[in-house]
């Protein structure tokens, strides 16, 4: 199903700093480079980049065996069970690769190869074709491809209109066919469309006035169900007939708001499993009968009891996987299909954790964990006893070489008694005041789990403490949490930036003079927020394509997301004046703080015009700011070279910023 809200995933001060201090002088590159246009670094800036270069590489030469956050895949078997297609960052690049499970220590074979990203892939029902996703640039106008399982006969399957197209689903019973969702950048319309894998042009069955996408399909191809999206607590499920295009909501009833989270059919087409929050504060896993959508067996997840789930359902009938969304860390369950009474626990470490597919055989199902200490990697679970194996033991040389860490979640208490989750990354066996970095995450309705993450690698290893915090607005912490940021209430949210800022200066290991604010996307947004409302909070920010001007942004983002973004934010048209309350661009002359800025040329969600703008805007009053582009990415830090040109370069721009001198108040 398409991921429509995720973006990217007022305190006193605000009020009472009007007139700070002079901002600080701008480094010498930045006093000849034109308004928004990227820095131009001079030749010491270049070296001391070069210097970082080993340490990066090192860090993101470990690479997860996973292709990115818009991707659903973990592993996918072939029909026999002997090969799997997984997503792996081993060349530099999100691309696909198969193996045979007997050897998982044996170097894989590379699907797919090119200059952009392919973030799906999976073997078509008869195993005798390899289907995957590819965008360019990172414009998510994915096409969908086939090649034989060999490697040979490469074509592409969409080579008509220019759409975000989805994964496709294709149903058991008809291995010639299959069904996928699809939009246009200038509709907040979805659309269903089915094509035959043999040849052919895709036929348009359903067309939906709002954002959705297709979550599953019956065995026997005939039946879909299609989610409607207004917003994270209102969804509606949909069966759309394939032949004719007419579809029936199976849930929830006429006028009752729901999250609906994920929706399958049985393996034999009988039952509908919806997980759901039954629009309460709670978390629960129904079936229903088809079709007279009659519930007919639940099962409540008590613990945490308001955490998210999704299912995967067994290919024979005999069980169902849920993956519980926690918020901080994952789990995973196994359930009875026809009863959904528990069987067991899948004992996995803290960390997050994704759910794949099923075997064919219904045997075992893949999932992706990622560890604090680990990148992520994909086992095989089995389904009878729950025990995990390895379905791939790759070498990531340097690895061990990192210097170790500890991870702990810790809770801090917001102004109003909610509980703010912080993760918690420090190196281990610290003895003096560390700088930190505090990194939001996007979203919005996203949370950040305890994982591997290169940037937190990157900086431990130079000796930064750095926090994640999960504030208000955050999925996996319950419905009224996540929905407490919505329009007037951000201004709730901003209190609780400076509640995180507080607990961080107070910790013992903090260097409360050097506290940076980092985030991308919605985090970007975040970090450009805290600057503005919180000016002499923070002593320098990182903003990875985040929102300047909220008016601006709904106007030229795709517009599924805005209108999608309507409960969140506001109505383009109706809530100028909040819109303009909650922008960056309100106040960005109280910014003094240095900024690193980073943009996605093709950034499809949030256009590069946003970083422009706020570059444009520093540059103007000589705010120290460093702005850099790339050419090749869209919504994303993608590629080898970019990850590695960004990890040294907010390094040396932080290690700049933080020995500059404190901003004091104006005597104005």
């Amino acid at each position: 199903m398409r991921r429509l809200p995720a973006l990217l995933s007022i305190v006193a001060v605000a009020s009472t700093v009007s007139a700070l201090v002079a901002p600080l002088p701008a480094v010498s590159a930045e006093q000849v480079a034109p308004p928004g246009e990227p820095t131009v670094l001079t030749a010491e800036q270049l070296q001391r980049d070069r210097d970082r270069v080993p340490l990066a590489e090192l860090i993101v030469d470990a690479y997860p065996n996973w292709n990115g956050f818009f991707s659903s895949l973990v592993a996918n078997w072939s029909p026999d069970g002997k090969h799997i297609v997984f997503g792996s960052l081993r060349d530099g690049l999100p691309e696909i690769y198969a193996a045979e499970v007997a050897k998982p220590s044996a170097a894989p074979r590379q699907i797919t190869r090119g200059q952009d990203r392919a973030i799906w892939g999976r073997y078509s029902v008869d195993g005798k074709q390899i289907l995957f996703l590819r965008d360019a640039n990172g414009d998510e106008n994915h096409h969908i491809w086939s090649m034989n399982a060999d490697g040979t006969g490469l074509r592409d399957l969409t080579p008509g209109e220019t759409l975000h197209r989805d994964e496709p689903v294709l149903p058991r019973k008809r291995p010639s066919l299959m069904l996928y969702s699809a939009s246009r950048t200038t509709s907040p319309s979805s659309m269903l469309f089915m094509q035959s894998l043999t040849g052919g042009a895709p036929r348009l069955i359903y067309k939906n006035p709002n954002p959705g996408g297709l979550s599953d399909v019956s065995p026997d191809g005939t039946r879909a169900l299609f989610v409607e999206w207004h917003s994270p607590d209102d969804v509606v499920l949909l069966e759309v007939a394939v032949g004719s295009g007419k579809a029936r909501r199976v849930y929830p009833a006429v006028g009752k708001k729901v999250g609906i989270f994920s929706a399958n059919y049985s393996a034999d087409g009988r039952r509908t499993y919806v997980a759901t929050d039954e629009g309460v504060e709670s978390s629960v896993f129904l079936a229903f009968e088809v079709p007279t959508n009659r519930e007919v067996a639940r099962y409540v997840n008590d613990e945490p009891s308001t955490a998210p789930m999704n299912a995967l359902v067994s290919p024979v009938s005999d069980r169902v996987v849920v993956r519980v969304d926690a918020g901080n860390h994952g789990e995973v369950r196994i359930l009875n299909a026809t009863t959904l009474a528990l069987e067991r626990n899948v004992s996995v470490p803290l960390g997050d954790v994704s759910v794949g597919t099923f075997r064919d055989d219904g045997k075992a199902f893949s999932v992706l964990v990622s560890l604090p200490g680990h990148p992520a990697d994909i086992y095989e679970v089995d389904a009878r006893n729950g025990k995990l194996s390895p379905l791939r033991e790759d070498q990531r040389p340097g690895l061990d070489s990192l210097p170790a860490i500890d991870a702990t979640i810790e809770t801090v208490t917001a102004f109003d008694g909610l509980l703010i989750p912080i993760n918690v990354y420090l190196p281990k066996g610290r003895t003096s005041r560390l700088p930190t970095i505090v990194v939001f995450h996007g979203g919005p309705a996203s949370s950040y789990a305890v994982r591997w993450n290169p940037y937190v690698r990157f900086f431990l290893a130079l000796g930064y403490a750095v926090l994640e915090p999960n504030v208000r607005g955050s999925t996996g912490f319950g419905r009224a949490y996540e929905m407490a940021d919505n329009r007037e209430k951000r201004a709730d949210w901003l209190r609780d930036l400076a509640t995180v800022n507080a607990w961080t200066k107070a910790q013992s290991w903090c260097d409360p003079e050097r506290v940076v604010v980092w985030g991308q996307s919605y985090g970007g947004y975040t970090t450009l927020m805290a600057l503005t409302r919180q000016p002499l909070l923070w002593r320098a920010g990182v903003d990875l394509y985040g929102v300047a001007d909220l008016k601006q942004f709904l106007r030229t983002t795709d517009a599924a997301i805005r209108a999608a973004f309507v409960t969140e934010f506001g109505d383009l048209d109706k809530d100028g004046s909040l819109l303009d309350e909650f922008s960056p661009m309100r106040d960005r002359d109280k910014i003094v703080a240095p900024l690193f800025v980073y943009a996605g040329a093709h950034d499809p969600r949030v256009p590069r015009s946003e970083s422009d703008a706020i570059v444009r805007a520093l540059r103007e009053r000589n705010v120290p700011v460093e702005y850099m582009v790339a050419e090749n990415e869209g919504h994303t830090v993608d590629r080898r070279e970019t990850k590695i040109e960004l990890l040294t370069r907010t390094a040396r721009f932080l290690e700049d910023s933080l020995n500059r001198p404190l901003p004091k108040q104006s005597p104005h």
